[in-house]
């Protein structure tokens, strides 16, 4: 019997959804694929279906949210010179917003560090070679303007995130002047 590409997708999705719901309310290693399935109402065995475990289903997310941002950077990086900030900050801005449900928890406390780890990874080459200026730095104090940089702009998108009272053009016009110096 051949699998139904949109019920294969809905179903996957509610798992995602159930985990989501549980992951936002306690630690991936606390969450149970019996918790999974019950919350989704399905069996375990059409949970292993689509993932390996509870680890997996996030790392699944994960990829997906960054793999976005991924895409978006490289074009940047790839086809610009400039960094036109209306466009393309706004670009991240509203990535972040779109997966809002999933990065405002990703990015918090209780989040995964892995995910926040890559995520810088994958920023900081555009940061790099449009916004911060590194030469004739050592490779140490380059490390330090990255994460100083980076975890700044991730506390305060997740932070205008969680209670966005600006618009993103808002957001973008009041932030970008103040933490980028003109080059």
């Amino acid at each position: 019997m051949k699998k139904q590409p949109q019920i294969t997708k809905q179903t996957k999705a509610n798992l995602r959804e159930a985990f989501w719901i549980l992951y936002t309310e306690k630690p991936v290693e606390k969450i149970s694929i019996k918790e999974i399935t019950e919350l989704a109402g399905y069996n375990r065995g059409t949970f292993y279906l689509y993932y390996k475990d509870v680890y997996d289903i996030l790392t699944q997310i994960e990829n997906y949210i960054l793999d976005k941002i991924q895409e978006a950077v490289m074009e940047y990086l790839c086809v610009n010179d400039t960094f036109e900030i209306s466009k393309n900050m706004g670009t991240f801005v509203e990535l972040m917003q779109t997966y809002s449900k999933y990065s405002a928890v990703l990015l918090s406390d209780h989040g995964d560090p892995q995910f926040t780890t890559r995520l810088k990874e994958i920023l900081w080459p555009l940061l790099n070679r449009l916004f911060v200026q590194t030469e004739g730095y050592s490779d140490y104090q380059i490390e330090l303007l990255a994460e100083f940089y980076l975890s700044g702009i991730l506390a305060t998108v997740t932070k205008w995130n969680f209670n966005s009272q600006m618009t993103i053009d808002q957001f973008i016009t009041f932030m970008v002047p103040t933490i980028f110096p003109k080059r």
